[in-house]
């Protein structure tokens, strides 16, 4: 499976997977695969887009129609939003946020 999205955070790329529900820590000097977070009993649901802010990737879940927070430092995962439709796409600049839903573009 190829990753649905890829993010960079301290020399490493983040990549979601959409099937195997997992967002996966890739060191760029090697391109090994070093951080596993997710899987069976996993938070993400379909993971569709990963967003990097400081020390935070935030995961759009598809099938679950919510945003997971991760923290890229100590690992803990937390619900950041939920919405009534699938989350495509998160984008945060400032203090705006934007959310890309099924049915269109939105600032929350």
């Amino acid at each position: 499976e190829s990753p649905s999205a890829i993010a960079y955070y301290k020399n490493s790329i983040w990549a979601s997977f959409r099937e195997n529900n997992v967002l996966i820590r890739f060191n760029i000097s090697t391109m090994r695969a070093e951080l596993r977070i997710g899987g069976k009993t996993s938070p993400f649901a379909s993971p569709e887009d990963i967003f990097v802010d400081g020390e935070f990737a935030y995961v759009c879940n598809g099938k679950a129609s919510n945003i997971i927070k991760v923290n890229l430092e100590s690992y803990s995962v937390e619900e950041h939003y939920n919405f009534e439709e699938p989350i495509l796409s998160y984008v945060k600049s400032g203090s705006f946020e934007f959310v890309l839903l099924d049915s269109g573009l939105y600032v929350i």
